[in-house]
């Protein structure tokens, strides 16, 4: 029994021998507020007095401007917010209740006590904080995407025949970090050290090594320039590439193209180059990066990945046959792929001077890839013509070369060592690309070269109409001198996979 108890007791015990406690109800007053009882520290007299400072010590929380750091880098301020920015505040109605509720609950023994404590300054009512979760949480989350590392799984370096280390990742608690906030409003605290979460990548060194990769599964290589204006294309196409390269997939497991090149941007180390944007070429962060999607597609379709998510480009590629090219745009067109096979499947993506080569590599070929494409239906392109002022005399610009569109049937065919066959069947449709020229005020457009018939391969020159005698219309052609055409910045004549691709292909690997 504490000292105090003990006297409390004596005191109850001489009153009722002495026959004083029925005159006397001092220890048990009949008021609101136990005299002499603080709230938050502060001594209230009454209980309007309690409700008066409550409401004080609410303001001068919710004012109170409070830092955030994370525990392990205490140096660096994060943010900086008042504790009701941070969703924390007093509830004054609990509070006063608890106030309220001293010296009339428990056994007689205990009020008496509390009436005694409180007479001496000895019993304070600490303000009840609450902390609104709703309130709190998107502040923390936006410091989460800022500040959350993810791990980084241990990875192949397969032109070194080495090993690159894992790395954890780390994460800002937010449920453990409201409460510190919380905490924070009845403390002289004004700097909050967020607590932060180790967690490992999903792949250790240990898993990596252990690897069997001797067969190669699947691949695919294709072409780009480094000259002139396509230099910076290039080095996109280096820089994605080598994102992919030693990427590990395991059995079941489906990868992101955007996860795992990440953002087109120049933070990301991408570079300012020409790309395809609502069907015209323009300047962008990342041009070149549909190549290695493409390039990786085609090694992930031979390889007889399960392809989840496949776009076609708005456009025949130079670089790759209809069918097996993939567009990408991050973060919202995406490839998506999954490793089908009951072993862990390895990527080797890697550029040697002007040639990009995907492989998808594992420990047996379980699969042979049959690819066929057949064109059903050929649809001709359209011309506009700009007339731009600052132009003059017979200069012309190709702003844009026209491409026809098609409607592609494609196939893959599976069959696995056992002699199972599976038939997949899609189709695509690749839209005319307009054929844009820039020209004078008041150009004649005849001077154009003509727009092929529909039907007629590119090369091929218009036939003329039948005629005879007077009936042939006299036409004097242009002189090739009369006409100056001048390709634009980021314009490049189609080859022949965009302007006459076989009707029909069949690739076997």
């Amino acid at each position: 029994m504490t000292p105090l108890r003990a006297g409390v007791f004596v005191v109850y015990v001489l009153g009722i021998a002495g026959g004083l406690w029925s005159a006397d109800r001092s220890l048990l007053p009949d008021v609101d507020i136990l005299p002499g009882l603080k709230v938050g520290g502060v001594p209230a007299a009454d209980a309007s007095e309690a409700r008066a400072i409550i409401l004080r010590a609410k303001d001068a929380v919710e004012k109170r401007r409070v830092r955030v750091v994370l525990a392990s880098d205490a140096s660096r301020v994060l943010a900086e917010r008042t504790l009701s920015e941070w969703g924390v505040t007093v509830d004054e109605q609990a509070t006063f209740a608890r106030a309220k509720a001293l010296g009339k609950q428990g056994d007689l023994l205990g009020r008496v006590e509390a009436t005694l404590a409180a007479r001496k300054g000895a019993l304070d009512v600490p303000l009840v904080v609450r902390a609104d979760a709703a309130r709190a949480l998107p502040a923390l989350v936006a410091l989460k995407e800022a500040e959350d590392v993810q791990p980084v799984s241990a990875r192949l370096d397969l032109d070194k025949h080495a090993v690159i280390p894992e790395k954890e990742g780390a994460y800002i608690d937010a449920w453990s970090a409201i409460a510190l906030l919380e905490r924070a409003a009845t403390s002289a605290e004004d700097t909050v050290a967020l607590p932060t979460q180790a967690f490992p990548p999903r792949m250790s060194s240990e898993f990596v090594t252990s690897l069997d990769i001797g067969t190669v599964l699947g691949e695919f290589e294709t072409f780009f320039s480094r000259g002139g204006d396509q230099a910076k294309r290039g080095k996109n196409i280096d820089m994605a590439s080598s994102k992919l390269d030693g990427l590990i997939l395991s059995p079941g497991e489906f990868v992101s193209f955007n996860a795992v090149v990440g953002e087109r941007s120049e933070a990301n180390g991408f570079q300012k180059s020409w790309e395809i944007f609502k069907g015209e070429m323009v300047e962008g962060v990342g041009g070149g990066t549909c190549q290695v999607a493409s390039t990786f597609h085609a090694a992930t379709f031979f390889a007889g990945l399960d392809v989840l998510e496949r776009l076609p480009h708005s456009r025949p590629s130079a670089y790759i046959p209809m069918g097996l090219d993939s567009t990408v745009v991050f973060p919202g067109v995406d490839l998506k792929v999954r490793n089908p096979h009951p072993f862990p499947v390895v990527v080797h993506a890697r550029t040697e001077g002007n040639k990009l080569k995907v492989e998808l590599l594992g420990r047996a070929k379980p699969v042979t890839v049959t690819f066929g494409r057949d064109v059903v239906e050929t649809v001709p392109y359209t011309r506009k013509v700009m007339e731009e002022t600052w132009l003059s005399g017979k200069k012309v610009i190709v702003k844009q070369h026209g491409i026809k569109g098609y409607r592609i049937r494609r196939s893959r065919v599976l069959t696995y060592a056992d002699g199972t066959r599976k038939v997949e069947s899609t189709n695509d449709f690749y839209p005319p690309t307009t054929e844009i020229y820039q020209v004078p005020a008041g150009f004649d457009e005849a001077l154009l070269p003509p727009v092929p018939a529909p039907g007629a391969d590119e090369d091929e020159k218009p036939k003329e109409a039948p005629c005879a005698g007077d009936a042939c219309p006299k036409k004097e052609e242009p002189k090739a001198s009369d006409l100056v055409l001048v390709e634009a910045p980021g314009t490049h004549a189609p080859n022949g996979h965009q302007k006459n691709p076989a009707k029909s292909l069949s690739v076997r690997r």
